[in-house]
């Protein structure tokens, strides 16, 4: 076989080809410049099409790191009454911002994570958005959410240099979403409140499934993951990815293994553990709703409430050393009764009723 004429019968095939497709007045030459510069001018709006017909629909995407959206009412505790927060920077979406000014978030861990920017412009209800990886850190249990569905989502307490707030909900993991613009919409064929499929690129490439599309003339186009998404995928801010069509793999419902076919985990002492030194809890501030905070024992006993102490403003903190006391009567959950999450495991190990 002459290898060599083969690669040039190949190659000759092929520009045969693509000379067919050039519609008749256009030379390839031209056709080529001109979609050159669609896709230059795309990459400087977040988008790169491809050329009419063309699959290719590609979109910038940003990575979204643990923040929050506060209320005046919320942030006049916080930071004090009439206070107004100074715009740190402008972000990529028009009309939103980065302030100078964060709080520190407690979860039921009583663990903190500090310095969690807050971003404009104010809302009608305070939101905290954040990646699994800080609900683990906080033992917060946030539901995945689209931005604004905060009925029944996680609680927390936002400290401030005035002030605290018992957040009662509000606390998401934002699902992946895009912001498209009307036009990039029209283009792509894609509806508002829509959901798609995105692929990444690179050694750690995947697709995406159930993205939100929310579609408006305001936006500049561009998707939305959160941090422990983006380092899945290996992405950072300004990396482009793809709106595909993966509806050819038929969908999986999320399950666990049964215990017997769990694979066992390896210790990880990375994240703080459990706090179960009882002069450390009783020396923890228990913030009360609407900003009121005392300094109250974490861990009080039912005989020392019935002795005159206010109910509901002590805080009972349930560890894996208290199990024994509730073998009988089990363990009734309230506002004022705060399980721990590896009691709550071992209860159950237990046969503990949990209430």
């Amino acid at each position: 076989m002459d290898t060599e004429k083969l690669i040039r019968d190949v190659v000759n095939n092929v520009i045969r080809r693509l000379e067919s497709e050039v519609p008749q007045g256009e030379t390839g030459a031209g056709q080529a410049g001109q979609l050159d510069i669609r896709k230059e001018t795309a990459q400087k709006e977040g988008v790169v099409r491809t050329g009419e017909g063309a699959p290719g629909r590609k979109i910038v995407c940003g990575v979204s790191v643990r923040h929050i959206h506060l209320s005046r009412e919320h942030l006049d505790i916080l930071y004090g009454k009439g206070y107004e927060p100074k715009i740190l920077k402008e972000l990529y979406q028009p009309g939103t911002y980065a302030y100078q000014e964060a709080v520190t978030i407690v979860g039921q861990k009583l663990n903190a994570i500090q310095n969690v920017r807050i971003l404009g412009p104010l809302r009608n209800k305070s939101q905290v958005e954040l990646a699994k990886t800080d609900c683990i850190i906080l033992g917060i249990d946030a539901p995945v959410r689209r931005s604004g569905d905060l009925a029944g989502s996680s609680s927390a307490v936002l400290i401030g240099p005035k002030g605290a707030v018992f957040l009662s909900e509000g606390v998401i993991r934002a699902n992946r979403h895009i912001h498209l613009s009307a036009e990039d919409a029209d283009y792509f064929g894609i509806k508002d409140n829509q959901e798609v499929d995105v692929r990444a690129g690179g050694p750690k490439g995947l697709t995406f499934n159930n993205v939100q599309v929310r579609v408006s003339s305001d936006f500049k186009s561009e998707m939305h993951i959160d941090t422990d998404d983006a380092n899945a995928a290996g992405i950072v801010d300004g990396t482009m990815v793809e709106i595909v069509d993966a509806s050819c793999i038929a969908p999986i419902v999320s399950q666990v293994a049964d215990l017997n076919h769990t694979p066992p985990s390896i210790p990880d002492g990375s994240f703080a553990g459990e706090i179960t030194d009882s002069n450390i809890l009783k020396s923890m501030s228990v913030v009360s709703p609407i900003g009121e905070s005392s300094l109250l024992d974490s861990k009080v006993s039912s005989e020392q409430q019935t002795e005159g102490n206010v109910a509901g403003s002590k805080k009972i903190v349930i560890t894996v050393e208290d199990l024994d006391s509730y073998k009988e009567s089990g363990i009734k959950l309230s506002s004022s009764v705060i399980l721990s999450p590896l009691a709550r495991d071992e209860a159950i190990k237990r046969g503990i009723k949990i209430m």
